[in-house]
């Protein structure tokens, strides 16, 4: 086991959070850290989507039909296979957030649904 040095009232909010929750320390830890990873990991793509779609169109134009994959702000890959594209990226990154998406930008799925209309 390795110690951890914190502030007495940092200890103390952490376990009256914990106790809040009905669960341990170690399992509030781990959730917080986990929680945090997720939003950083949203932040991070948010950044790289909007550094893509803010490029001049006819930088983005070649890239038409195919997905991208943005790292660091920098196109890293591409491919008209997404399959092909994940399983490079996965490889390569692991579980680093990576964004990939068609080079378009975000597709609108529109649904349509017929409705009754009761007079």
């Amino acid at each position: 086991m390795v110690a951890l040095h914190i502030s007495e009232e940092l200890a103390g909010t952490i376990s009256e959070e914990a106790a809040t929750r009905g669960i341990s320390v170690e399992e509030y830890l781990r959730s917080a850290i986990k929680r945090a990873r997720t939003l950083n990991a949203r932040q991070k793509i948010e950044q790289e989507q909007a550094w893509w779609l803010a490029l001049p169109l006819s930088k983005r134009a070649k890239y038409e039909g195919e997905f991208i994959a943005i790292h660091d702000q920098k196109l890293i890959d591409h491919d008209k296979n997404e399959f092909a594209l994940n399983k490079r990226i996965r490889e390569k990154y692991g579980k680093t957030p990576v964004l990939m998406m068609p080079a378009e930008g975000i597709r609108e799925i529109r649904i349509y649904s017929p409705r009754v209309v009761r007079e």
